[in-house]
């Protein structure tokens, strides 16, 4: 994230024409009257114009030159002063800040770069009470208000520096700085739409586009305005291709639009072009890892713990990444690794918990969730997975209580209505079941997932009209979401509906028919067909075909038995001939 400029105020006058003809002071300034306020001038406008081109040691001397030649000029002291700020010397400009309103007590400038100075030195207290005594000598300077409002900023006091910042633009629309800075406190509040207003503003008399245009990306990005979110991403790109926090915008929005091979190849892109650092790193390993490309993932992540190697977050993410490819001795070293630098990670504990969920050690699972939650008592998730374990250790009374506190504390969490669902379904309560499955797809009509998923509760209640509904609407959201279309077969085959069930096999590709998920449906098609003495000769015969595909690809003994009942079904279809 870009950090917010250093923002140092500019008094002087207008800068010298010629400075050749100035030679002459720096060797007779002596001999000048202090009171000689055209070399005292020139001096403190040379020193200008070498502190605005990064020449700051020489810009002091020309400024202490100046403060010989006429130690009753402020503008000297304060510009020696502001000199001084750019080399973080604070205490030498401090004492120059002071001797300016020493010579002018009433000088606001003064004033607010005294309080500026303070604040870059931790004491925002002293600070603030500075920029008041500034506002009282001059209330319409524009610059008093911006300094004021980066201190309470720094402080933590947003409310009020949005207060400052809002009357600096009032004051001076024009400034780009204050608009901006107005619109990081927007943005830090997650006001979105309104740091857009205020971002925008700055774009229009901002030389430098990157920065608003970058934030107006991520704003839209955080407001699911996707399309938004990509067209400024490659306005900032635009404005500046060598740093790659559009970039990570950008990839991110492909990401949420489903656009894998856009997402990756931003990513391919800004390791070429952009200067990388770790978050871009972290960012590329949680894509490939959303795509389920574990290795290439780990790779990025690994990339980024060489630049940072005590970095929580990738530790983190890098035991997330072996939790998801089940090298649990990996994922809990992490983790605890996580632990050892943070005592208090409650998502390492949570991960902990799933870690052992996994291992079906649901007692473990359960101590650590507990610890978990002690830290975070109002994450859902942890209900959530505290009453799957208790499901899955048959304490179905504890389970459905922990159901309950999740959809308490989050009523829109869909997954928590379908569990108890199932629990539901499991104790008998048929009824109160698809109450369950009802409310999740009505709450969330545009998922495909939530869709199919509701559709399973009610194949579990023997309600196959119902789920045939449910996965007809999944599919019809995603054309491609198969796990639906398999549910539609089971859902034929329990209807007894082989030849439907069978037909839906047929349309699959064969790339899908390589997933355990279809295997798996297949499997429990025929054998509810071998099973089945009524099923037709032409249902038996189709079902022979599938058995044929199936011992192509695997040599599996249950298949080969199936076969074998269906081929003496056949025979015996013969027979009664």
């Amino acid at each position: 994230m870009t950090k917010v400029k250093d923002i140092i105020l500019n008094f002087g006058e207008e800068i010298k024409k010629n400075i050749d003809k100035f030679d002459v002071f720096i060797k007779k300034y002596k001999a000048v009257s202090q009171t000689s306020q055209i070399p005292t001038t020139a001096y403190m406008n040379w020193g200008i114009e070498l502190a605005q081109s990064g020449k700051i040691e020489e810009a002091i001397e020309k400024f202490q030159t100046a403060t010989l030649m006429a130690n009753k000029n402020p503008g000297v002291y304060i510009n020696l002063g502001i000199a001084f700020m750019k080399e973080k010397n604070y205490e030498e400009a401090i004492k120059n800040f002071r001797q300016a309103i020493h010579i002018d007590k009433y000088n606001a400038k003064a004033y607010a770069l005294w309080a500026s100075a303070l604040s870059e030195i931790g004491d925002l207290k002293g600070a603030i009470d500075i920029y008041k005594l500034a506002q009282k000598y001059d209330s319409r300077d524009p610059d008093i208000y911006l300094n004021w409002g980066i201190s309470l900023a720094r402080s933590g006091k947003k409310r009020e520096a949005a207060e400052k910042f809002k009357k600096s633009v009032s004051l001076n629309p024009v400034n780009p700085v204050t608009s901006f800075l107005w619109g990081l406190i927007l943005f830090e509040d997650a006001k979105y739409q309104e740091a857009i207003s205020k971002f925008s503003h700055s774009l229009i008399y901002s030389q430098d586009k990157y920065d608003a245009t970058y934030y107006i990306s991520l704003c839209h990005l955080k407001l699911n305005n996707y399309e938004a979110a990509i067209r400024h991403a490659k306005e900032a790109i635009k404005a500046n291709k060598t740093n790659c926090d559009a970039y990570i915008v950008l990839a991110d929005a492909y990401l949420k639009t489903c656009e894998e091979e856009k997402c990756l190849d931003t990513f391919v892109k800004a390791d070429s072009d952009a200067v990388t650092n770790t978050q871009f790193f972290i960012n590329w390993g949680l894509a490939l890892q959303h795509y389920h490309r574990i290795d290439e993932s780990r790779e990025k992540f690994n990339k980024a713990l060489m630049l940072e190697p005590n970095n929580v977050i990738i530790l983190f993410n890098l035991g997330v990444n072996y939790l998801l490819s089940k090298e649990y001795t990996q994922a809990q070293e992490f983790f605890e690794h996580v632990l050892e630098i943070t005592p208090d990670h409650s998502q390492a504990l949570f991960n902990l918990g799933a870690l052992s969920f996994d291992r079906e050690d649901y007692n473990k699972a359960l101590e650590y969730y507990k610890k978990s939650l002690q830290l975070d008592k109002k994450n859902t998730r942890i209900y959530y997975n505290m009453a799957n374990c208790y499901y899955k250790a048959g304490d179905l009374d504890n389970a459905a209580a922990y159901f309950k506190k999740c959809i308490e504390y989050c009523p829109d969490l869909t997954q928590a209505y379908i569990s108890y669902a199932h629990l539901l379904a499991d104790k008998g309560e048929a009824q109160e079941a698809a109450r369950k499955a009802r409310s999740a797809y009505l709450m969330d009509k545009n998922s495909c997932y939530t869709n199919f998923a509701a559709g399973a509760v009610y194949l579990k209640l023997n309600r196959y009209d119902d789920a045939l509904e449910r996965f007809r609407a999944s599919i019809k959201i995603n054309p491609d979401y198969y796990i639906a279309q398999l549910g539609i077969a089971e859902a034929y085959c329990r209807k007894k509906l082989y030849e439907k069930s069978l037909a839906v096999f047929d349309t699959l590709s064969e790339q899908i028919q390589h997933t355990n998920e279809y295997m798996n449906i297949l499997y429990l098609v025929l054998c509810e067909i071998s099973n089945d003495d009524t099923a037709s000769q032409s249902v038996v015969n189709y079902a022979l075909k599938y058995c044929n595909k199936f011992l192509e690809q695997y040599n599996n003994d249950k298949v080969l038995e199936i076969k074998n009942i269906l081929t003496e079904k056949t025979h015996q279809f013969e027979v009664d001939k």
